[in-house]
C-alpha cells in the first residue's frame, strides 16, 4: 500500500512552490506509505529529487538532473516497502533519464516481464516491479498495461514529448483520482491529497449526491465534487499540452467461450486460483490473511497453507452480538487448516468514537457500514504484517450474494405483468405478519410499484431496486423540491445501464454479475478495503481478482456459478475436498456490525445531534419533516431504517469533514 500524487501546472511555476504543493499532498496521504517519501520536481529545465525518511527527516541531499524546458510539474510518493526494500525508492527514473514514475500496487508477473526486458537488452538495476513498469513503458509505450498482471495505479512523466501517462488496473483494486484545479492538473490516490493543495474547489456535484443515495457510493467516473474525476478500472489517461485523453484498455467478455463439462471448468478454475495465490505470496516481508470462516477466505487460506513455506497467520474480527459474529467459524477453519490465528473482538458500547473516525476518513460519500469492522481488521492485522490476502471478488463473480436469486425472481415479475401484480399484492398483504422476513416480502411489493411507474422497460430495474437503500418511495419523499429539480435529468444508475447495454452476456443473471463486477465491486467493496487498509499502511491482495481468473469465470456458463441448490459452484467443487465441512454449509453472512441496534443505543446521539441538526437540514437536500419521521420510526423500534440512516449520517459527516 503506497500513495501517489502529482501536479502539472498550466504555466511555469518555481521549484519551491511546486515542491511544497505536492508535499502537502504526500503528507495528507502519508498513512498509506509510512516507509518513506519522495518528490521529483521539474522546473526551469531541471529535475530535482527530494527524499525524506518516515519521520520527515531528510533521507538524502537533493539531487538535480537536466530536463526539457517549458514544463512545471512534480510527482510525489509515499512508500510501503514490500519488494526490494533497499532499492525500490520512488520517484524512479528509467535508464535513459527521460521518464519518471510513481506507482502504487503490485505486479505479480514482474519476474516474467523482467526476463523479457532482459532478453531485449534492458539491464534492470533493481528487483522492484516499479522499474519493470517504467522500462516496459519505455519499450512498449501505453500498450505496456496489457502485459501487467496485478493491481496498480501509476503515473509516468515522459520528458521526450511532455506527456503524463496514467493507468489503473483492470478491476479497480487501486484508486486514482484526478482534477482540474486552479491553474493545474492534479492527481492522487485519495481525494484528500488533492484537497490538501487548496487548488480544488469544494463545490459538491448535486448528481453525485443523488447517485450516492441510490447506490451507497459515488459511481466513477464523476467524483463528489464538480472538478473531481475518478479514473475508471481498466482505463488509461494521457495528459498532453493540457488535453486529457482517456482510453479503455480492458473489458472482459461474458459470452460463453465454449460448452465444456463442469469438471473441466472446475479443474481450470482450481488451477488458475492456485496460481493466483502463489503469485500473490511474492513478497520480501511477511504475508498474512483475513479469515472469516466463509468459503471465500477459507479457500484462500487453505491454498496459502499449501503453498507457503512457513506458517500462515490469519486475522479476524468478532462481535459480542452473536447474530453478527463469525469468529467461531474462523477459529474452526484456522484449526482445521493449521494457521496461527489472531482474533479481535468488538462491543457496541466501544464503537461511537470509532464509527465517527472511520466515516470521517472516507473522503467520498460511502454508505457501506462494513467499513467499520474492516477498518478494525486492517488496524489489527497491520500490527503484525504489511501484506494480507483476502477473499474479496468471489461473490460478485460467482453469484455469492442472495440478490442473484432475488434478481431472477424480479426479472420474472418484470416479464410477466400478471405475476407482478399477483406477487406484489400478496407481498403487501402478508409482509406485516412475517416478522424478521417482512423485508423480503416488502421487496416484491416495492418492486411491483417500480414496474407500475416505468421500470418494466428497463432490464436492470430489478438489480437497481435491490441495490437501492431508499426503497418504498423514501427517495422521492426525502428530497426537497429544489434539490429534486436540480438532479431531475440525471440517471443515477447511468453506470449500470452503460455496462448492461454493451454486455455480451447470454442470460440475465450473467449480465447482472457483469454489472456487479464492474460497478459494485470497484466502487464499494474495493474502495472500502483500500481506504481501510491504506489508513493503517497495510497492503491487501485479492487473488480472486487476478484478471486471468476473472476472464476464465466470465466465459463460464451460468450453471458453473449458480444452480438450483448452490452458488459459487466451481469454487465449491474445486476447494470442497480441502475445506472443513462447516465451511461448505455456512450461510452467507456478510461482514457487518449491528447498525440498527447501535443507532438506537450508543449511536443515538449521532442521529439526534448530527443527522437531525439544523445545519444538516439547511444544506437543502432533504425535507426536515421526512428526516425527522424516518429517525423517529427507527429510534422507537417501529421500523428498521438503519441502512438509510447510516447512509445519511455518513453523508453529513463527509460534508463536515471534507466540504
Amino acid at each position: 500500500m503506497c500513495s501517489i500524487a502529482g501536479i502539472v501546472w498550466e504555466a511555469p511555476s518555481p521549484e519551491p512552490r511546486t515542491r511544497d504543493v505536492v508535499r502537502a499532498m504526500t503528507r495528507a496521504l502519508s498513512h498509506r506509505g509510512p516507509d518513506g517519501e519522495g518528490i521529483a520536481v521539474i522546473s526551469d529545465g531541471t529535475l530535482t529529487l527530494h527524499r525524506w525518511h518516515r519521520d520527515g527527516s531528510i533521507a538524502a541531499p537533493s539531487r538535480s538532473f537536466p530536463a526539457s524546458a517549458g514544463h512545471s510539474l512534480a510527482l510525489g510518493m509515499n512508500r510501503l516497502a514490500i519488494r526490494d526494500v533497499a532499492h525500490g525508492h520512488q520517484p524512479m527514473f528509467d535508464s535513459t533519464g527521460h521518464a519518471t514514475i510513481v506507482f502504487n500496487g503490485e505486479i505479480y508477473d514482474c519476474d516474467e516481464i523482467g526476463a523479457d526486458l532482459a532478453r531485449a537488452g534492458v539491464r534492470l538495476k533493481t528487483r522492484c516491479d516499479t522499474e519493470v513498469i517504467l522500462e516496459s513503458y519505455m519499450r512498449w509505450g501505453p500498450a505496456c498495461v496489457d502485459r501487467l498482471a496485478g493491481m496498480f495505479a501509476f503515473a509516468i512523466w515522459d520528458d521526450r514529448d511532455g506527456s503524463l501517462f496514467m493507468a489503473r488496473d483492470r478491476l479497480g483494486i487501486k484508486p486514482l483520482v484526478w482534477a482540474h484545479g486552479r491553474g493545474a492538473f492534479l492527481f492522487g490516490s485519495e481525494l484528500k491529497g488533492l484537497l490538501a493543495t487548496g487548488l480544488v474547489d469544494r463545490r459538491v456535484r448535486p448528481e453525485a449526491i443523488n447517485r450516492y443515495l441510490v447506490h451507497g457510493y459515488v459511481p466513477a467516473p464523476d467524483g463528489p465534487l464538480e472538478d473531481v474525476h475518478l479514473l475508471e478500472p481498466g482505463h488509461t489517461l494521457t495528459l498532453r499540452e493540457g488535453r486529457v485523453e482517456i482510453r479503455r484498455y480492458w473489458s472482459p467478455s461474458f459470452a460463453v467461450a465454449e460448452q465444456r463439462p463442469l469438471a473441466e471448468h472446475v479443474d481450470r478454475f482450481g488451477s488458475l486460483l492456485e496460481g493466483a495465490v502463489r503469485s500473490h505470496l511474492v513478497s520480501d516481508v511477511p504475508v498474512g490473511a483475513f479469515l472469516s470462516g466463509g468459503l471465500d477466505s477459507s479457500s484462500i487460506v487453505t491454498l496459502m497453507k499449501k503453498l507457503a513455506l512457513g506458517g500462515v497467520h490469519t486475522y479476524t474480527v468478532g462481535f459480542d452480538e452473536r447474530a453478527y459474529d463469525e469468529s467461531r467459524d474462523a477459529a474452526l477453519t484456522a484449526r482445521f487448516v493449521g494457521t496461527k490465528h489472531h482474533e479481535t473482538r468488538l462491543a457496541l458500547g466501544e464503537m461511537e468514537d470509532l464509527v465517527v473516525r472511520v466515516l470521517a476518513h472516507y473522503d467520498q460519500p460511502f454508505a457501506d457500514s462494513s467499513a467499520v469492522p474492516t477498518w478494525v481488521l486492517c488496524h489489527e492485522t497491520a500490527q503484525h504484517v504489511k501484506v494480507a490476502l483476502a477473499g474479496d471478488g468471489a461473490d460478485e463473480q460467482l453469484a455469492g450474494y442472495p440478490r442473484a436469486r432475488q434478481y431472477a425472481v424480479l426479472e420474472a415479475m418484470r416479464n410477466a405483468p400478471v405475476l407482478a401484480r399477483l406477487l406484489g399484492g400478496i407481498a403487501t398483504g402478508v409482509a406485516p405478519m412475517l416478522g424478521s422476513r417482512a423485508r423480503r416480502a416488502k421487496n416484491f411489493a416495492d418492486y411491483a410499484s417500480v414496474l407500475r411507474n416505468g421500470g418494466a422497460g428497463d432490464p436492470m430495474s430489478g438489480y437497481i431496486h435491490l441495490r437501492n437503500s431508499f426503497r418504498g418511495g423514501w427517495h422521492a419523499r426525502l428530497l426537497t423540491h429544489d434539490f429534486a429539480q436540480r438532479v431531475r435529468p440525471d440517471d443515477p444508475s447511468f453506470h449500470v445501464h452503460a455496462i448492461a447495454a454493451r454486455s455480451d452476456a447470454q442470460d440475465p443473471i450473467t449480465r447482472m454479475l457483469e454489472v456487479e463486477l464492474l460497478t459494485y465491486l470497484p466502487n464499494d467493496i474495493l474502495q472500502k478495503v483500500d481506504m481501510a487498509s491504506g489508513a493503517h499502511g497495510l497492503e491487501v491482495r485479492v487473488p480472486f481478482l487476478d484478471h486471468r481468473v476473472v476472464e476464465a469465470i466470465a466465459a463460464m456458463p451460468i450453471d458453473a456459478k449458480l444452480n438450483r441448490r448452490e452458488s459459487k459452484v466451481v469454487l465449491r467443487r474445486a476447494m470442497g475436498p480441502t475445506l472443513p465441512p462447516h465451511t461448505l454449509t455456512k450461510r452467507k453472512q456478510g461482514f457487518h456490525f449491528p447498525v440498527a441496534e447501535w443507532l438506537r443505543g450508543k449511536g443515538r446521539p449521532l442521529v439526534e445531534d448530527v443527522l437531525l441538526a439544523k445545519r444538516t437540514k439547511e444544506r437543502g437536500y432533504f425535507r426536515g419533516k421526512v428526516l425527522d419521521s424516518m429517525a423517529a420510526e427507527h429510534l422507537s423500534g417501529r421500523a428498521n431504517h438503519s441502512t438509510m440512516l447510516f447512509s445519511l449520517l455518513q453523508l453529513e459527516i463527509w460534508h463536515r469533514t471534507w466540504v
